[in-house]
């Protein structure tokens, strides 16, 4: 799929084209798209009560088989690259569950704020993961009393200026991109990689998490990074209480922690959130049947919530 600035989204679908729900996965920042085979496997497959589902996934702009494209990069355009996405795999009909993490969760918040006739009509569910409402902190603990608006801007400043500093001087960006992955066999032990992600469990996601970091040209996680520090959808997400929403977070995430979660919900009428003790950043790669089960959590809320009436979870496909 190609977009006007000249980038190539490599999409991909799974299952059966005629399922009666497709789910859409949204990836985060410096991950792609298989990243969510797991979770794929087992919701194509059906399960006592629920049907099997058709899943999409994609990898955003720059990341995996995506080209970067002509454009500013900001997080507005994450989320015009994901209605396109949605335009062009989805039926006319056929209800959809938008399942984002970290960057991805943003992209869907983007698209929310932008295009909310899409919620409640064509999206019928929507699971955000590990992401933020606004301000992503990038290790920093932060707390949303009023009084802390202040504090909030100059962390943002704070952000932009690192940010641009980064993207001014490449030697900057790659000793810092060194400096986070770490070594390989054990990149938790980098001490900034555990200053941003934190100490949750020490797994092969945390490898394979370090080697998607290494896979993605420094400059471009420079520049995403940037983009990642101007996200702000405070106030614009009332389309996402016309459905059913599912906020999740670890509670040792440092990159979106859970103070960020709660107030994300808080901005969303009737999300339900749910803290997953011992879970760092990586929530959904550690635990995929968790995800698995959270859209298994939305398709049993979404015929109250569905305009047309005509879904249900019985029939041929939930066998």
């Amino acid at each position: 799929m190609s977009t006007q600035d000249g980038a190539d989204i490599a999409v991909y679908t799974h299952g059966d084209p005629d399922a009666p729900v497709t789910v859409l996965l949204c990836h985060g920042w410096t991950m792609a798209a298989h990243h969510w085979r797991p979770h794929i496997d087992a919701l194509t497959r059906p399960r006592q009560g629920f049907p099997a589902v058709r899943a999409v996934s994609y990898d955003q702009r720059g990341h995996g088989c995506s080209t970067r494209g002509s454009a500013v990069l900001d997080m507005p355009l994450l989320g015009r690259d994901l209605a396109r996405v949605l335009d062009a795999v989805t039926r006319d009909g056929a209800p959809v569950i938008l399942l984002g993490h970290s960057m991805g969760g943003m992209a869907v918040q983007q698209l929310a704020a932008r295009e909310p006739g899409l919620f409640g009509t064509r999206v019928a569910g929507v699971g955000l993961i590990s992401t933020c409402l606004s301000e992503v902190t990038g290790g920093a603990t932060v707390s949303y009393n009023r009084r802390d608006t202040t504090a909030l801007r100059r962390l943002g400043w704070a952000q932009q200026r690192i940010a641009g500093g980064l993207l001014r001087s490449p030697r900057s960006a790659r000793t810092v991109h060194r400096l986070l992955t770490g070594p390989l066999s054990h990149p938790s032990t980098a001490p900034l990689w555990r200053a941003v992600f934190g100490s949750g469990p020490h797994t092969d996601t945390v490898r394979e998490s370090a080697r998607a970091f290494r896979d993605i040209p420094v400059m471009a996680i420079a520049e995403f990074y940037a983009a990642l520090t101007t996200h702000d959808c405070a106030g614009r997400l009332g389309a996402l209480g016309r459905l059913p929403t599912r906020v999740l977070v670890g509670a040792l995430d440092r990159v979106t922690p859970p103070a960020q979660a709660r107030r994300l919900a808080a901005d969303i009428p009737g999300a339900v959130l749910q803290t997953v003790p011992g879970q760092g950043h990586d929530l959904p790669y550690e635990r995929p049947v968790l995800v698995v089960e959270t859209v298994h959590a939305l398709l049993r809320e979404m015929p109250r919530h569905l305009s047309s009436g005509d879904f249900s979870l019985s029939g041929p496909a939930a066998r």
